[in-house]
């Protein structure tokens, strides 16, 4: 991370930071357009990565603010990773966050019967998914 980007992040709100599980703040997010995070996810997964960072430690949706933005029948989906939700209802998804989807289709999507059956499926400790 150069010197520039650095002096941004500590200069934004603390409401506004993304943080890694250890705390330590690497990037930021004002909730409003979702390209934005989709760039600063995708910057911060390429700096860990060029420098070696410790796979526990890489930045996951929970360093991601403005979680308040996601509805909440999604907080518990687990089909794919919702990084975040903007102010215009686009959401932020996949392990890469490179892709962009309309809440009201992941809505959709969810409500079908195989992703029903695949959320049971999780949470069912018979169905020997982990």
């Amino acid at each position: 991370m150069n010197s520039n980007t650095e002096q941004s992040i500590l200069n934004d709100p603390v409401e506004d930071q993304i943080t890694l599980p250890d705390g330590a703040v690497v990037g930021s997010w004002n909730g409003d357009t979702i390209k934005d995070l989709q760039k600063e996810i995708q910057r911060i997964q390429a700096d860990q990565k060029s420098c070696g960072d410790k796979r526990s430690n890489y930045v996951t949706k929970f360093g991601v603010p403005h979680q308040e933005q996601v509805p909440s029948n999604l907080k518990d989906f687990i089909a794919y990773i919702i990084w975040g939700v903007d102010k215009h209802g686009q959401a932020l998804v996949a392990s890469r966050a490179n892709r962009i989807e309309e809440v009201s289709y992941i809505n959709d999507w969810c409500g079908n019967q195989d992703a029903m059956d695949a959320r049971d499926r999780s949470v069912d400790p018979n169905s020997g998914c982990k």
